[in-house]
């Protein structure tokens, strides 16, 4: 069974991006604080994130920088080639649903 739940908040402000004519994703990391019994403050994981179509579009009406969210999906692991021809291992979760704890991000004033 491949399944992942997690609350955190956004690293990035979330960008959508276009995947040929009908697709559309978004690549972030959500923070997500973990117990520490250090005394240097609080601690966290940087888990990375992908969501896709209808997801990713919810995500950028609905979320910004630092908002916490909740996630649900799988983990997915890939390889690519960079720019300097190294192959890249990565792991990441694949948001499959998003739930929202904060309000919706403001919208612009104008006039």
């Amino acid at each position: 069974m491949n399944q992942i739940g997690l609350v955190g908040r956004l690293v990035r402000e979330v960008e959508l991006k276009k995947i040929g004519e009908d697709r559309v994703v978004i690549n972030n990391t959500l923070a997500v604080a973990k117990r520490s019994k250090k005394e240097n403050g609080p601690q966290a994981d940087f888990i990375p994130i992908v969501a896709w179509g209808n997801v990713a579009k919810l995500m950028q009406l609905y979320c910004e920088k630092g908002h916490m969210i909740g996630v649900t999906g799988r983990i997915q692991s890939r390889s690519y080639i960079n720019k300097e021809e190294e192959t890249i291992f990565t792991v990441e979760m694949v948001v499959e649903e998003v739930y929202f704890l904060q309000n919706k991000k403001a919208e612009p004033i104008t006039g």
